[in-house]
């Protein structure tokens, strides 16, 4: 759910790095080595080919992201999730330019609008710092670790609202630039889902394809316009694996943990800019819905629906 940022991939072409919430798994992840400096010709104007477009900014900030979403659902049988998050990201140079730790807080709001059966709270939040780290181990072999602390909860039970996103990653470029392999293990901070396993496969048949082929979040993504080194325009379908657990109160005053899980299949338009900048929209099925209760064994499930999600990082 509602939760979209991953588990995490190698690819980090597409800009939109920081648009969703670790516990999505399909969010692209910037490549620190790219932050503190331009890449590409800055002189390039008119015969570009197919340069990349600039990456990263001079200086800490690397920019911000706002995104906004609707799941549909009827509200007096079922659950309706409208959801606004915001965040920004900070690259740390840890003794060198090219081993940077990437700091990113953030502040995600839901609003539940549900069926009075379900007790289900009106509003749920998650804020915290998402950290980054990533090195290159050889040429063709590089780790990556991300940690996430943070705070999930509705603001009035606090016991069980500290939780902990934690991903392991290890990928060996088989084809540089081509072909890369990656394997590693996920820590959701879930009820349901404590720990998954990250693995899969990077294709780059061509500057116009990425076949990105990693569970739990494939996507396969279509480069539709380019503008030189100035804007991109891609098109993509992905899988989400979606959820979360937050901290709440229930209408009984009774202090319990709630789960929300679904599984979604997106098609999506997204345009990136230099420096970090990017636009997106997107729609899509959302199935395998339910929610579940730490109080309760049993398992409520909910009707297949859509969303709607959009955003810009600026």
């Amino acid at each position: 759910m509602v939760p979209e940022d991953p588990a995490a991939t190698e690819s980090a072409d597409s800009a939109s790095a920081d648009q969703m919430s670790d516990l999505e798994f399909n969010r692209r992840l910037p490549e620190p080595e790219q932050f503190f400096n331009h890449s590409g010709d800055d002189g390039c104007s008119d015969d570009c080919g197919d340069l990349p477009i600039p990456k990263g900014r001079k200086g800490c900030w690397q920019g911000g992201t706002l995104i906004s979403s609707y799941l549909h659902d009827d509200s007096s049988t079922g659950l309706a999730i409208g959801s606004l998050d915001a965040s920004t990201t900070f690259g740390v140079p840890l003794g060198s330019f090219e081993n940077i730790l990437l700091l990113t807080p953030f502040f995600r709001a839901d609003f539940l609008n549900s069926a009075a059966v379900f007790d289900l709270p009106s509003e749920v939040y998650e804020t915290g710092v998402r950290g980054l780290w990533r090195k290159k181990l050889t040429d063709r072999l590089s780790t990556m670790a991300i940690v996430t602390p943070g705070v999930r909860t509705d603001f009035k039970n606090s016991d069980g609202a500290v939780r902990l996103f934690g991903l392991g990653l290890l990928t060996w470029q088989a084809v540089p630039d081509r072909l890369s392999l990656s394997g590693g293990a996920v820590h959701t901070g879930r009820d349901d889902f404590p720990v998954l396993p990250a693995a899969g496969i990077l294709w780059t048949p061509s500057s116009e394809w990425k076949i990105d082929v990693q569970f739990p979040s494939p996507r396969i993504s279509r480069r539709l316009m380019k503008d030189g080194q100035n804007s991109e325009l891609w098109g993509y379908v992905s899988g989400v694996f979606g959820g979360n657990t937050w901290a709440v109160q229930r209408a009984s005053g009774l202090n319990d943990q709630l789960t929300i899980r679904d599984l979604r299949l997106m098609l999506g338009l997204e345009q990136l800019l230099p420096a970090n900048q990017s636009a997106f929209m997107e729609c899509g099925l959302v199935f395998d819905r339910s929610f579940t209760w730490e109080s309760g064994a049993e398992e409520t499930p909910l009707d297949s629906t859509w969303v709607l999600r959009a955003g810009v990082s600026f």
